[in-house]
């Protein structure tokens, strides 16, 4: 990317503004129509609507290597189309102004494959967005459990936001799922297991325009809980029979809400109802065996299953994430699909972001940061020397860089309970005054 060159939101958008677009046209009788398509940007939810240009516009556009934004009823048409993304060039037109931002640095080296952003620029976006979105959902749960009306757009927004963050860098938004929260109606569950499935729709293939629609379908995959009686739905210790029968039908009911509010599509129905359903026809409600399960629905019993072993309850203590991966692959392509199984690995790598490792050096490191070309080597911070003794500050080391590794690799993963460590406040100490290994050797 040319220095001259940023990604911004369609939020920033001004007057006077160079945005890098070229022109499309169908032909039709009585002449050609032309519309603006947007050079490295991205439009998220499903449109038909595009930006129509007039006159003599097109020759323009295409002489120039794209738009000079000249009103505000432009702006308009472009933020019509459902355009969330674009790349202005500042070289031949305005810039941001002072208090603004674009969403990645020009001046850094471009961002991994897959990537419109570094994973450090989209943190802190997909930490607001997911605050967003969790406090859209315990308010909607909250409506239906009191027998009021789901407000689909509100969970539509909070889906967009999701996507659009996922979008930016799939790494970020994935890496919060980490954080664990206990509330009546379990949002936060809902949240990671939303994270986990919309990322897994965009590495199988999923347009842009379909993960909103994946996203608030499910941000809703438990909402049927609220029809659940609160003696069972908050009982601490295991359901009896009964209990448990009563328990099962949530995913039914998820769907009957879904169908009653209207406005959802078929595959956001079988996401929230299928979303226990096993390929071996194990599952439940409705006992479905292969092809017969929806392939988002797949995504979901996946992201449900390791959100739930990862999750401390009052009657188990979190399984560590490395042995739920564990778990999740040994039951590929019998409980599990196959390739549902292949893209939650590659969304969360081998060593997700907040895991504890031992280091061949035998120092002990928490993964900070992922690595999309190489999940084996990512970034993590070293806590501790050889011996056990903690070090002064945390040390940041990219063990796919060759000269700051040193030759460190991972050499093993350790449950953070049974060792004692407060993985968070390792992170939280990296973010305040980790060093880099650059910087140590200045």
């Amino acid at each position: 990317m040319k220095t001259m060159e940023k990604l911004i939101s369609i939020s920033d958008l001004r007057v006077g503004m160079f945005v890098r677009a070229r022109t499309v046209s169908d032909r039709r009788e009585g002449g050609a129509r032309h519309y603006l398509e947007i050079v490295n940007g991205f439009s998220i939810g499903k449109t038909n609507r595009r930006a129509r240009l007039t006159g003599r516009m097109h020759q323009t556009v295409e002489q120039n290597g794209g738009l000079l934004v000249s009103s505000e009823h432009q702006i308009e048409r472009l933020r019509e189309t459902g355009l969330a993304m674009l790349t202005i060039d500042t070289d031949k037109g305005t810039d941001l102004g002072y208090m603004e931002m674009p969403l990645t640095d020009p001046v850094r080296r471009p961002p991994p494959p897959g990537r419109l952003v570094h994973f450090d620029e989209e943190l802190s976006r997909a930490q607001e967005a997911r605050s967003v979105a969790t406090d859209t959902l315990r308010v909607s749960l909250e409506n239906v459990a009191a027998g009021r009306e789901l407000d689909v757009a509100s969970i539509t927004r909070a889906g967009t936001v999701i996507s659009e963050s996922i979008l930016r860098n799939v790494d970020a938004m994935v890496s919060l799922i980490r954080l664990k929260e206990h509330d009546a109606y379990s949002a936060m569950h809902s949240m990671n297991v939303c994270t986990l499935v919309t990322a897994m729709a965009l590495h199988g293939g999923a347009s842009a325009a379909d993960l909103p629609i994946v996203a608030g379908a499910a941000l809703l995959h438990d909402v049927g809980k609220t029809r659940i009686p609160l003696e069972i739905l908050n009982k601490p210790g295991r359901f009896e029979p009964h209990e448990m029968a009563e328990m099962r039908q949530h995913a039914i009911h998820s769907g009957d809400i879904m169908r009653e509010t209207g406005g959802f599509t078929a595959e956001s129905v079988a996401i929230a109802t299928q979303h226990h359903e096993m390929m071996d026809g194990s599952g439940y409600p409705l006992g479905l065996e292969g092809d017969a399960v929806h392939p988002y629905a797949r995504l979901s019993a996946v992201a449900d299953v390791y959100d739930a072993l990862t999750a401390k309850r009052v009657y188990k203590p979190a399984m560590p994430m490395y042995q739920a991966l564990l778990r999740i692959h040994r039951d590929k392509g019998s409980r599990f699909d196959e390739q549902a199984v292949d893209l939650f690995i590659r969304t969360l790598g081998l060593y997700p972001v907040g895991s504890l490792v031992q280091l061949n050096s035998k120092e002990r490191a928490v993964v900070y940061q992922p690595n999309p070309r190489n999940s084996r080597k990512p970034t993590v911070s070293i806590y501790t020397l050889p011996n056990r003794r903690s070090r002064g500050a945390p040390l940041i080391v990219n063990l796919a860089v060759r000269s700051e590794a040193e030759g460190r690799t991972i050499e093993s993963v350790l449950d953070p309970e049974r060792e004692g460590v407060d993985v968070e406040g390792i992170i939280r100490e990296t973010e305040r005054r980790g060093e880099h290994t650059e910087r140590r050797r200045r």
